[in-house]
């Protein structure tokens, strides 16, 4: 467990130097290659390390290694350091958008899994309609245990001339009574920036939240 660890970290450094890099060649659009670190947090990157089927072929897998450390610098002694991963999208005959994950944490014996499908409508020039139900579940398999699932559905409208998107979503899981409702409103600032407010129900309580999300590519 201790080598997988030290292997994992490795590679999140030597992603860290590639991703400075310049591009090359490997790094066009239509590579096999999956390699993308990624910083999922002020103290938390991720490698996500793979390979994809040739095109008209959705299928992609490999592992992802992760790391995270304490603001002094210290790294965290977790056991999420690696996790392998398998990924698939494709559209059907009606237009519908389906995708399938699954994933297995070898560390913890940890298995989820994730289906779920995207249609979406031309209400008029400048409105989209969105549904998306999604079915998702994971377990630790080593300790026997039952699992948990979850049942979510999506609505979402899309004004696509001002890049506003009014969604209600709705989700039931495995162990709970209740349903948790949630409605929201996501505005888009400019291509990287997106502002969102929400307001989400369960079990009687009320939540608000206000979120902000600024994405930089290079």
């Amino acid at each position: 467990m201790k080598a997988l660890v030290r292997v994992a970290r490795a590679a999140l450094a030597l992603s860290t130097i590639l991703a400075i890099l310049p591009a090359g060649p490997a790094a066009a659009g239509d590579s096999l290659v999956i390699w993308s670190p990624t910083k999922v947090s002020p103290y938390a990157y991720r490698l996500r390390t793979g390979a994809k089927t040739a095109a008209g072929n959705p299928l992609s897998a490999g592992v992802d290694f992760s790391v995270s450390a304490s603001p002094g610098g210290r790294i965290r002694n977790t056991r999420d350091n690696a996790r392998l991963w398998a990924e698939m999208a494709g559209q059907g005959r009606s237009g519908a958008e389906r995708s399938a994950a699954a994933g297995y944490n070898p560390l913890t014996g940890r298995v989820s899994g994730r289906i779920g499908v995207t249609r979406r409508w031309m209400a008029s020039r400048s409105i989209d309609v969105v549904l998306t139900p999604t079915i998702s579940a994971d377990t630790t398999m080593r300790r026997g245990e039952h699992g948990a699932f979850r049942m979510t559905q999506r609505a979402e409208i899309q004004a696509l001339a001002t890049g506003t998107a009014f969604i209600a979503s709705g989700s039931a899981a495995s162990g709970r009574h209740d349903i948790g409702t949630e409605l929201s409103v996501e505005q888009r600032l400019f291509d990287n920036l997106n502002l969102a407010a929400s307001v989400r129900r369960q079990e009687a309580e009320l939540t608000g939240a206000l979120r902000a999300r600024f994405r930089v590519t290079w």
